[in-house]
């Protein structure tokens, strides 16, 4: 590789993985983008931003990506249709014009590898026609491996050794949509005294709001129709609670304990599995964790109507963070142009830029 490329897909090995119960890969590809002039700016340095991609991501597939790899990540069959929805997708491109013009102050942007490298359970493939793969949800787990520490200690140690970093909490700066947003928060109630700021959209709260939740995502239907759409639903969603059982409660799993009414609600399960899911909650580890978001500015939303639910575990949580007096900025939204796509996607793809403003722009005083 050349060593003056600005955008850049690191190689590194996480020593907290190795040997991890799933066998899933130690080596980890962590996407790099250097700003315009840092190859030129002597011994400035830079301020980071450590984004955390969604479940089904991987180093294949980072959220902020060049126009080409955005070609790659989006096929055509969604690009086509929905083209002029793509234009406010934010892009490294984008990234150089914004710093260029002054809109945006020089930064790294850091998007590290959070995926178990296992296929989910239907060999379903993803937008990108690879099978999609579960997602770590950004914990360190006995039956998963130790994805906290690798996120939030050795991602940040090899990017402040090899990199011109501002190296200290105030210039370093967490970010994430859905399960990446939970990963953020998380990183903020486990260690607020290593982030100046947090920005999580569309964030997951609780994998046991998914129990009971009928997903169908828009552009499936518009693409597929509508039994097509609901079994893909389905199939996302059966993979994503299996995950949580792997990840929390793989000795004891919970979804074979599950009984459903004739409406298809979970009426009863077992109670131990369950707690163990249960102390997941970014709401339960908030109550646990005095300090949490200790000196770090917050900043989370969702849309009204997210396919996933998550509006209403985003306000359980504001409430949560209120009570404790915690400061923070929440947004429920509406944005009625991406009902026929997707809210959870273009609500996270549409608000990356003001999150960046965000956590790049302290407020003075």
């Amino acid at each position: 590789m050349d060593k003056r490329r600005r955008y850049r897909l690191d190689n590194f090995k996480s020593e907290s993985l190795v040997g991890n119960p799933l066998g899933s890969p130690a080596e980890r590809g962590i996407h790099v983008y250097l700003p315009p002039g840092y190859f030129d700016s002597g011994e400035a340095r830079y301020p980071v931003v450590y984004f955390l991609h969604g479940y089904g991501g991987d180093s294949g597939s980072p959220v902020v990506n060049s126009r080409r790899g955005l070609r790659h990540s989006y096929p055509l069959r969604l690009r086509v249709p929905f083209r002029r929805f793509f234009t406010r997708v934010i892009t490294l491109e984008k990234l150089d014009r914004l710093i260029l013009s002054g809109a945006l102050p020089p930064f790294i942007l850091v998007q590290p590898d959070g995926s178990l490298h296992q296929p989910n359970i239907y060999n379903a493939k993803g937008l990108d026609g690879k099978v999609a793969t579960k997602g770590s949800l950004y914990t360190d787990s006995p039956f998963s491996g130790s994805y906290a520490t690798y996120v939030f200690e050795e991602v940040l140690g090899y990017v402040e050794g090899r990199y011109r970093t501002v190296g200290d909490k105030s210039g370093r700066y967490l970010m994430g949509g859905s399960m990446g947003g939970y990963g953020a928060l998380l990183g903020g109630i486990l260690h607020p005294n290593r982030f100046g700021a947090i920005a999580a959209l569309s964030p997951s709260i609780c994998c046991l709001d998914l129990l009971d939740l009928r997903l169908v995502v828009p552009f499936n239907r518009v693409l597929f129709g509508e039994a097509k759409a609901e079994e893909m639903g389905r199939k996302e969603l059966g993979d994503i609670r299996d995950t949580c059982d792997l990840v929390f409660s793989n000795d004891r799993p919970l979804l074979a304990t599950i009984k459903r009414d004739g409406e298809g609600r979970a009426v009863q399960m077992d109670e131990q599995a369950r707690e163990n899911w249960a102390c997941s909650d970014l709401g339960y580890l908030l109550d646990r964790h005095p300090d949490a978001f200790a000196g770090v500015r917050l900043q989370f939303n969702c849309a009204r109507r997210d396919e996933f639910g998550f509006a209403g575990p985003c306000r359980r949580f504001h409430a949560q963070l209120e009570e404790r007096g915690i400061e923070h900025s929440f947004q429920i939204y509406s944005e009625p142009k991406a009902e026929r796509i997707s809210l959870h996607i273009l609500g996270i793809a549409w608000h990356i830029l003001p999150a960046l403003r965000f956590c790049l722009h302290p407020i003075p005083g």
